[in-house]
């Protein structure tokens, strides 16, 4: 009986501390500015990262990793994970933007760029003088880039805008950013961005980050892009052991322990889960939701049955970039599951050598901008 309690009473501690954290942290968090906005200066990525010196928290840097894993460090390199998070005033950066005018409509105006001794900034034509500062580019690099600015709140302290123009690969131009519905802004300011705040302001950077979290108009602890231990966890202890012995033991998802779940659970932190979805956005899948590949997989007949032989790496080096792979490796990995051969399988009774990605896991364009996702939910689609 004594037992009992204390183990409630431990609970009831856990539960205070976890509720006590989340408060502090959305206090963190702001809705409006009043007035102009005000951001913080930042020059580089290597400035800020200068601030979170590598070791704290267990962390050591990619370069340490690339000691012993020099191929996966050479291919995550071209991997859009290494390449999802950079300042606006970064050259790479600026050479999409600085000069460049993008037509969004009304009501929202024509945007010109420029780059200025304050950094890259965007203003509306025939609008008033006042420039939006652009601070942030999330994206995968590559692909796509979009800005993100911090600005003061006078009534909760910090919001985050996400600009509404991005910058696409496919002929080198810019569009209208994904997912921004086309709706009347409801301050001057959100004519420049999508406003986001609490859990949402605080996402963004978490998934477009090795660490970082929004403090004040800035990013503490921020190391930039997902690298080796956003995924794998702080390094410090494994790089020790691994110095120390001929044979360290396995590290995070190198673990015996590691399954299909896992997998699901560590991708979809950032790729999406159904729990980070609405229903309705559910009921109107695959339209809006191939992009959030995990929830697709799920409804899958194919990782449903599989029982647990088929898992995101089944298709992905995570390590690899999509594009270096080729059509006929993905085919293979189909066809290892569904031999005509083999009485258990079940095999495609159009083809059982090709066309199985254009049939059961087409591209969709999202939001006609030419950046396609491919459906995850495996299947005989209505349209096929």
């Amino acid at each position: 009986m004594k037992r009992g309690f204390v183990v409630l009473l431990l609970l009831v501690v856990i539960a205070l501390q976890v509720l006590r954290n989340e408060f502090l942290r959305t206090e963190l968090v702001a809705q409006e500015p009043k007035g102009a906005v005000e951001t913080a200066a930042v020059s580089s990525v290597a400035d800020v990262n200068a601030q979170t010196p590598q070791g704290r928290d267990g962390y050591v840097g990619r370069e340490v990793c690339r000691e012993c894993h020099v191929e996966n460090y050479d291919l995550h390199r071209m991997h859009g994970h290494a390449h999802t998070f950079a300042l606006a005033s970064d050259e790479k950066v600026v050479s999409k933007f600085d000069g460049r005018v993008f037509d969004y409509g009304e009501p929202y105006g024509q945007y010109e760029y420029e780059q200025g001794e304050d950094g890259l900034s965007v203003r509306i034509s025939g609008g008033s003088n006042d420039s939006f500062p652009l601070q942030y580019a999330l994206g995968s690099g590559d692909h796509a880039i979009t800005l993100l600015s911090l600005a003061k709140d006078a009534e909760k302290g910090t919001v985050a805008y996400e600009h509404r123009g991005s910058w696409f690969s496919d002929r080198d131009r810019l569009g209208r950013t994904p997912g921004q519905p086309l709706k009347l802004p409801e301050s001057e300011w959100q004519r420049f961005g999508m406003k986001h705040v609490d859990n949402v302001m605080q996402k963004c950077i978490y998934c477009h980050t090795t660490t970082g979290t929004v403090v004040d108009q800035t990013i503490v602890d921020l190391k930039a892009n997902v690298n080796c231990e956003k995924c794998h966890g702080p390094g410090e202890e494994h790089v020790r052991q691994a110095r120390a012995m001929k044979e360290p033991p396995p590290f995070s998802v190198g673990s015996s322990k590691w399954d299909s779940e896992s997998e699901i659970q560590l991708c979809g932190d950032c790729h999406r889960l159904p729990e980070a979805i609405t229903l309705k956005e559910l009921r109107e899948y695959p339209d809006k939701l191939a992009r959030f590949q995990p929830v697709g997989l799920l409804r899958s007949q194919c990782f449903i049955e599989s029982e647990g032989a088929l898992r995101c790496t089944t298709c992905h080096n995570p390590h690899q970039t999509i594009s270096d792979m080729s059509e006929t490796e993905h085919i293979a990995n189909c066809i290892e599951c569904h031999q005509p051969e083999k009485s258990a399988h079940v095999s495609c009774p159009v083809s059982t050598t090709e066309g199985c990605i254009q049939c059961h896991m087409p591209k969709y364009d999202f939001e006609s901008l030419g950046t396609g996702f491919h459906d995850h939910w495996i299947r005989v689609h209505p349209e096929g």
